[in-house]
């Protein structure tokens, strides 16, 4: 697999104005993704149980018309037709529905998994995605953030785990979302900045999300820095496991729009966004490891 894209932030041009209507987040108005076609990828050709490991994203929150847990809306598990998510994906292509087993965790970094994988080993998967990053990068400061090395360590000894215990299982890691991106399409809205500034989530990079000085700028660019180190740590422990595949910085190039978001938190994906998940790691999982 080839390593993420790293991206220049003081050279990147940022998005000066924005429409009043930024982030409308409303849920998307297309029509269900088109699944008819779908076979079973050859890296996850019969998957009976799918184990689910993440943070809140694989669990839908905030992609709904209410605050919470929306688990129909999961890229991963969901059974919202508008989503399309790898579960309903996988019973369209074998004409088997797998039973889901969603260990995820709201607010969860690597070290929760950690704490959760036996759930999903307990299952006997023949599948278990794996989104995790976020929160590691997310913290009040930047001293808080999850090393590289720790997260390399413990994502290393995750998915050791998973290949020693379930050894025929396909492992389906995808990469840390570009978070500074939100910044950069958001920062110039009122309602959003307010909503951010309001909210104790990342603080590191959306707190005073308004203030564009030296300081918060050099903040903002270390978390970026930091998605880009896990990204890569992903792809190198990754191709140290024979039934691992990612999505080859998929998620994390992927320019998320405005309507791709949440209109409750402006940070997490709304419907939409999950539907964007999805087609990412199906993708990944129709190449597969080669």
């Amino acid at each position: 697999m080839s390593r993420s894209r790293t991206r220049a932030r003081i050279a990147r041009p940022i998005i000066a104005t924005l429409a009043l209507t930024l982030f409308a987040g409303c849920a998307t108005s297309e029509p269900p993704p088109d699944l008819a076609d779908l076979e079973p990828p050859s890296a996850a050709p019969a998957v009976a149980t799918l184990g689910i490991l993440g943070d809140s994203v694989s669990l839908g929150v905030n992609a709904c018309a209410e605050q919470g847990q929306c688990a129909a809306a999961s890229w991963s598990g969901g059974t919202d037709p508008a989503v399309g998510s790898i579960a309903e994906r996988l019973a369209v292509a074998s004409g088997v529905e797998p039973n889901v087993v969603n260990a995820a965790k709201d607010g969860g970094d690597v070290e929760d998994a950690l704490g959760l994988v036996d759930e999903v080993l307990q299952a006997g998967p023949q599948l278990v995605t794996v989104l995790l990053g976020g929160n590691d990068a997310c913290a009040p400061s930047l001293a808080e953030m999850t090393s590289t090395h720790d997260y390399e360590a413990r994502l290393t000894k995750l998915f050791g785990r998973l290949s020693t215990e379930a050894p025929d299982a396909t492992i389906l890691a995808l990469s840390v979302p570009d978070l500074y991106h939100l910044w950069e399409i958001g920062h110039a809205n009122e309602r959003t900045v307010q909503t951010w500034n309001g909210s104790a989530s990342c603080k590191n990079l959306l707190g005073s999300a308004d203030d564009e000085s030296a300081e918060a700028a050099g903040r903002r660019d270390a978390v970026a820095a930091q998605v880009v180190e896990y990204n890569a740590a992903i792809e190198r422990v990754c191709a140290a496991v024979e039934r691992c595949i990612d999505d080859d910085g998929a998620v994390f190039t992927y320019p998320f729009t405005a309507d791709e978001i949440s209109s409750i938190d402006y940070f997490h994906p709304s419907v939409a966004g999950q539907r964007v998940i999805a087609e990412l790691a199906w993708n990944a999982l129709e190449k597969g490891a080669g």
